[in-house]
């Protein structure tokens, strides 16, 4: 049967951009690049659920969240971000920041309209976008500026159908920390121009050295054109249990719950307990979790630098963004090449944009001592490949 006859045109524009799927385990292969933590929740996250669970607790929740998670949200950006929100008006917990990112777009985009964003990005912007007919218009940085924004280049990328900047810092692929004045200048921008900002701030944790993650709602006359993004999964290792939230000014939470509502109603009930217990609970358990990704992220660097292979250093999120240039190869061509002959997992850097062209993703997510015989492989294959040459 020709199932082609049936696809929308959407689907077909869209067919593949996931790439091939597979929950088929390959033996032997060691993901360096992976986007998931390998820590594990903590223990009392999942006593709240079973604790939810036995209680009865199953049913729908309001559209916008259970009250306790609400308020807890609201507690955590007050106290960790500097944001003040109304919990019953400015606040709509997600499953996770990708339902959160859709529901936004579809809030705010008319077939035609662009959002622009610092080149390489996370790849799901661009679907989203394409979904609804839509641009995501990506503003290239540069390996020279450790791939932070000129913002004279994004005001360039302006035009009429502008509806919004998103800023993603951490910054997954490239790790770069957008530091306040470039947020400044970010939101003098959208001023000029009456745009909103779209904030994705799911790694805010992951921060090194001298860096420090600023919230853009927190800066001066910035909090009533902001729409936040956050989940659960990267800060606190939740990721299948798909929870998230969007804070945002109310006329714009009022506006996309029905979007939200038509794909989940609301999110899963069970994991918003274990939600309400992770943010009421201090978060010291994560230092010494910090600190072994820091420790990944130095041995990592101290790899590269000895068989100088040059990269961007990371300054947050849990990603390295290495130069591959050197080896002559495209970042596709390195990533084929290093899962065949390495038996080595990356994600190539164009895959959120051009700008990403002779960079790879790695990762600091895979635990000892698969990460130490990773590293060892990539050191290896790359004195193969020069070998070779």
């Amino acid at each position: 049967m020709d199932y082609q006859k049936f696809l929308s045109n959407r689907a077909k524009e869209l067919h593949g951009s996931l790439g091939k799927q597979t929950s088929v385990p390959i033996p032997g292969l060691i993901n360096m690049g992976s986007g998931t933590p390998d820590f594990k929740p903590p223990g009392f996250v999942f006593d709240a659920m079973r604790q939810a669970l036995d209680e009865g607790k199953i049913q729908y929740t309001a559209w916008t969240g259970i009250p306790e998670l609400r308020r807890a949200i609201a507690d955590k950006l007050k106290t960790e971000n500097g944001v003040e929100v109304d919990p019953d008006s400015e606040l709509v917990v997600t499953s996770g920041a990708q339902e959160a990112l859709m529901a936004v777009l579809m809030a705010l985009l008319n077939e035609g309209d662009e959002v622009l964003t610092p080149s390489p990005n996370y790849d799901e912007y661009t679907r989203d976008a394409k979904i609804l007919h839509g641009t995501l218009v990506p503003v290239p940085t540069t390996p020279e500026s450790n791939f932070t924004i000129n913002v004279a280049d994004l005001e360039a990328a302006i035009t009429p159908r502008t509806r919004a900047i998103i800023v993603v810092t951490p910054n997954n692929p490239t790790g770069t920390v957008l530091p306040r004045e470039t947020l400044v200048a970010i939101g003098e921008l959208a001023v000029k121009h009456d745009l909103l900002i779209i904030s994705d701030e799911i790694y805010e944790y992951y921060v090194f050295d001298e860096n420090r993650h600023v919230s853009m709602a927190s800066l001066p006359g910035l909090k009533e054109r902001t729409i936040t993004i956050n989940s659960f999964s990267k800060s606190f290792a939740m990721t299948g249990m798909r929870l998230g939230y969007i804070a945002a000014p109310a006329p714009i939470i009022e506006a996309l719950l029905p979007f939200h509502h038509a794909m989940m109603i609301c999110a899963n009930v069970v994991t918003q307990y274990g939600g309400v217990a992770v943010l009421s609970q201090p978060r010291d358990w994560f230092k010494d979790i910090l600190a072994e990704y820091d420790r990944r992220r130095k041995a990592w660097m101290q790899m590269l630098d000895s068989i100088n292979l040059p990269y961007s250093k990371p300054q947050g999120a849990y990603y390295i963004f290495i130069d591959i240039r050197p080896t002559g190869l495209t970042s596709a061509q390195f990533v084929a090449k290093a899962r065949e002959e390495a038996r080595l997992v990356f994600q190539p850097g164009t895959i959120g944009g051009g700008a990403g062209e002779g960079f790879i993703r790695g990762a600091l997510t895979t635990g000892s001592p698969k990460f130490e015989e990773g590293l060892e492989r990539f050191a290896d294959f790359i004195r193969t490949l020069r070998g070779n040459a």
